[in-house]
């Protein structure tokens, strides 16, 4: 925890009014109003949003204080209003709202650096890989975690959450880049003791350009690699496994052919593996095979930590998806299956969610996909959707829903597959859950995904209610 003056001196911020011996306990970077009081609100720009527009929001939710960037627009305005408000109100004035937060986390990391971080990047399925280490560490170890941190694997959410350090022993931490010099920022901050790419896919592509450069980018994360300075890499990913060893640190590999005895329950995972040298048998909660390369990374790492056999096992059996990460949701009575897949789309989860849902027993399977993540040009972005659409050939799917622009190319491939009244293409997230309210039958498994720009969510919410699914 800083005072006021404190925080100041660390941003390189000056006080306009305010306590500067206050001391600041909780902080927001987010516009959504809460339920909490004397928290001190940051305004970043994310997402192209400058968030300062919800300044006085917050200050009448009762927040202590705020920073605002010195050349804003509105600054005298939003500050005079703040005070007439709160005449008790902290603000700081810096030179940019994003840059300060970094500095503020980079100074609560250094404060720490004798904690542990694990930290995990790559193309896709970084954020349940984060979960499962978490769960399985923090069995034993006070561990600081974000696993549904709404894909906010950004420099400024990372800062805020290591503003909390100070409370745990260790952090397993998800880093996320979408261009050039990004990696090397994010070590500099994390300075992690262990880093893992757990995948090199398409993701992002749009800015890197090739999967060569979203390779070398993500290997930036040892940049500032300390304490047990190992490198995980997933040796089952053609670009990974050419990584050339280096003197900077240690590379170790996981691969899913660590596991053996792979077998399915409809479309359940078991399968054996070892802990402390003593084979293990898994029956798990998981539908997506790449799971199993997921808990073979998080047994070594929690051997490295000493976790006990039992804790292993016990939080491995345990471990459930976490929202929007191939959940599957049901009403046993009729038989029916939600799978909300819809956190995040790139082609390689597309690809895997519906693979994995193709191995569920059901009467009838529906997908529904929106736009997914793409190429770096318009062309490439087209392909990939057709691609996604001649998948369907690998796949035992009754009906396609589709919605958003590109999915008119998901479209074109899948009628190479299925006759083109088996596949439905909407304007609207109105009409579409009207066709499924209609037409969802007792056995039906539906399959959903996108990469957030269609709010599938709402889909989802209104067929739980209508069908009793859980």
């Amino acid at each position: 925890m800083f005072k006021l003056k404190e925080i100041a001196s660390i941003i390189d911020g000056n006080i306009i009014c305010g306590n500067k011996n206050i001391i600041v306990k909780n902080y927001c970077l987010t516009q959504k109003i809460r339920e909490m009081k004397n928290y001190f609100f940051i305004p970043i720009i994310f997402r192209k949003v400058n968030r300062e527009i919800y300044i006085l929001d917050h200050v009448r939710n009762g927040c202590m204080g705020f920073l605002i960037n010195k050349n804003s627009e509105n600054k005298k305005e939003i500050e005079n209003m703040a005070q007439k408000i709160n005449p008790n109100i902290c603000i700081i004035e810096v030179e940019s709202v994003n840059n300060a937060i970094y500095k503020l986390g980079i100074k609560c990391r250094e404060d720490n650096i004798e904690k542990p971080i694990v930290a995990i990047t790559g193309s896709v399925g970084k954020t349940t890989l984060c979960s499962i280490i978490s769960q399985v560490l923090e069995t034993e170890i006070k561990l600081l975690h974000d696993f549904k941190n709404e894909n906010n694997n950004t420099a400024s959410h990372i800062s805020l959450s290591y503003l909390f350090l100070d409370n745990y022993d260790m952090a397993v931490t998800e880093i996320g880049i979408s261009d050039f010099g990004k990696m090397n920022d994010l070590s500099k901050l994390v300075k992690p003791s262990i880093a893992v790419i757990n995948s090199i896919g398409t993701a992002h592509i749009n800015k890197l350009k090739s999967k060569e450069n979203i390779l070398k980018e993500k290997l930036h994360i040892t940049d500032y690699i300390t304490d047990k300075k190992i490198l995980f890499l997933n040796s089952d990913d053609e670009y990974l496994r050419k990584v050339n060893e280096t003197e900077g640190y240690e590379i170790r590999y996981y691969s899913i052919n660590e596991a053996n005895n792979i077998n399915r329950i409809n479309g359940k995972i078991s399968f054996n593996t070892k802990i402390y040298g003593i084979d293990t048998n898994f029956k798990l909660n998981l539908y997506e095979k790449y799971n199993i390369r997921n808990i073979i990374l998080a047994i070594k790492i929690a051997e490295i930590y000493n976790i006990k056999y039992q804790n292993i096992v016990r939080a491995i059996n345990e471990f459930k998806p976490v929202e929007g990460r191939f959940k599957i949701l049901k009403n046993v009575h009729r038989d029916i299956t939600l799978i909300d897949d819809t956190y995040s789309s790139c082609f390689e989860s597309v690809k895997m969610g519906l693979e994995s849902a193709n191995k569920i027993k059901s009467k009838r399977k529906i997908a529904v996909l929106g736009t997914i993540g793409a190429g770096s040009t318009l062309e490439e972005t087209s392909k990939i959707h057709e691609e996604i659409g001649n998948y369907f050939n690998n796949l035992n799917f009754n009906y396609i829903y589709l919605i958003g622009d590109f999915t008119k190319h998901i479209y074109k491939g899948a009628l190479n597959v299925l006759e083109e009244k088996y596949i439905k293409k909407f304007r609207t997230i109105e009409l579409l859950l009207g066709d499924l309210e209609e037409n969802i039958r007792d056995g039906d498994l539906v399959y959903f995904k996108e990469s957030g720009f269609q709010n599938f969510e709402k889909i989802i919410e209104k067929l739980k209610n209508e069908f009793e699914i859980i």
